[in-house]
């Protein structure tokens, strides 16, 4: 069994790597005060000024704290009044969550080839959307804000929904504007490896009031709520109980303060990295559109041979404690389970994101969590240096 002493020196975690007492004390005091739902009157309301840290970061009207993203996403779709057999256009390249929360609400997923200026290949947006859709969902990606004004605008003028994915965008800009605010309604995750983390625990963000208020009552079974819910208004309809709780977001408020240090830390780490190993002038590695905008969560990469990357993860962790990582193993509508049930129907869409499987089958990720020291900097500059010295990478 691993333990905390031989782990990597690069984990996959961010924001619960800087736990201390802050969120100790936080979770005591909803614990002493025995109000642990986000409705009871309390004095640590942590729901709602955890909500509110996040409006004020984002500079967004409305946010409404949820148990997990995958709930968040479910809970944007049926807020714009998704129904069963809608074609809802989804980034090709995410996490499975994304896609199975379409297919939950009877939707059909299509799946998008990725461009990373934009989030989504523009030319395959534009044949698709002619095809018809209700929505688009855009992923942002690892710490990353795609630049979505151009699909924003393409959107609005044919009356489509803009949903942004970014749970793994977090805290991420591009050109001042912060992940999941470009379009209708944005989603956030902080599971145990996101950029804050609860452990579990999500938010939607939004500037409409009608969405934002179709959320809330879907994450609270379909009720209107003052004091109790009721399911007498005409805004009520039939929801889930996706409520966020007090002690989860008592972590995240804590979480939150951390933030602006977090990100100072990843961005020198780096930058001090891609220093030491500018003189060997990689090309491969994955500049952002707006390298000061996104969170310093990785060094992207990708390798000159598909069939050397088992060697390159192996190598790597073997020689320096350095983990690299390939995200995910393979892309949603390939996975057996998506064939099997027939999650996206193939006759809609007329190629397999080619284009996103070349870009995908050799990209590689090494993690910059915020606890790296100065020589712990110097290894994985090290290990990035070996994979180019012997031609893993260009």
């Amino acid at each position: 069994m691993e333990t905390y002493q031989n782990r990597v020196i690069n984990p996959n975690e961010y924001g619960s790597l800087l736990f201390d007492n802050k969120e100790e004390i936080a979770v005591k005091n909803v614990i002493k005060s025995r109000k642990i739902f986000r409705y009871s009157k309390t004095e640590y309301p942590y729901t709602m000024q955890f909500e509110k840290q996040i409006t004020d970061k984002m500079n967004i009207k409305y946010c409404l704290g949820v148990i997990n993203g995958t709930a968040g996403l479910i809970t944007a779709l049926n807020a714009i009044n998704i129904k069963p057999k809608d074609r809802i256009l989804v980034s090709s390249y995410t996490y499975i969550a994304t896609a199975l929360a379409v297919k939950l609400v009877g939707a059909i997923p299509i799946p998008m080839n990725i461009d990373f200026n934009n989030g989504i290949d523009l030319d395959d947006l534009d044949k698709e959307i002619d095809k018809g859709c209700k929505a688009v969902i855009v992923t942002h990606l690892q710490g990353r804000c795609f630049d979505l004004s151009k699909i924003r605008d393409k959107l609005r003028k044919k009356g489509i929904f803009l949903i942004e994915d970014a749970c793994q965008g977090f805290s991420a800009k591009c050109n001042e504007v912060y992940a999941g605010t470009y379009g209708d309604i944005g989603i956030y995750s902080f599971q145990q490896f996101k950029q804050i983390s609860s452990g579990e625990g999500g938010a939607i963000v939004t500037n409409n009031k009608e969405i934002y208020e179709r959320a809330r009552n879907y994450t609270d079974m379909g009720a209107v709520r003052d004091r109790f819910p009721n399911w007498d208004s005409n805004t009520c309809l039939f929801g889930q109980n996706y409520r966020i709780n007090n002690i989860t977001s008592a972590i995240l408020y804590e979480q939150m303060k951390k933030l602006d240090y977090m990100h100072k830390k990843q961005k020198n780490s780096r930058k001090n990295i891609l220093k030491k190993i500018e003189i060997y002038k990689i090309s491969s590695i994955l500049y952002s559109k707006d390298s000061n905008g996104d969170t310093g969560m990785n060094i992207i990469f990708f390798a000159n041979d598909e069939k050397k990357i088992k060697d390159i993860i192996e190598n790597t962790k073997n020689k320096y404690n350095v983990e690299v990582r390939k995200m995910w193993n393979g892309l949603y509508f390939d996975n057996k389970l998506f064939k099997d049930n027939k999650l996206t129907d193939k006759d809609l869409k007329e190629n397999s994101c080619e284009k996103t499987k070349n870009i995908v089958s050799k990209m590689l990720v090494i993690s910059i969590p915020p606890i790296l020291s100065e020589n712990e900097e110097n290894t994985i500059a090290n290990a990035i240096v070996d994979l180019k010295v012997n031609n893993y990478i260009y």
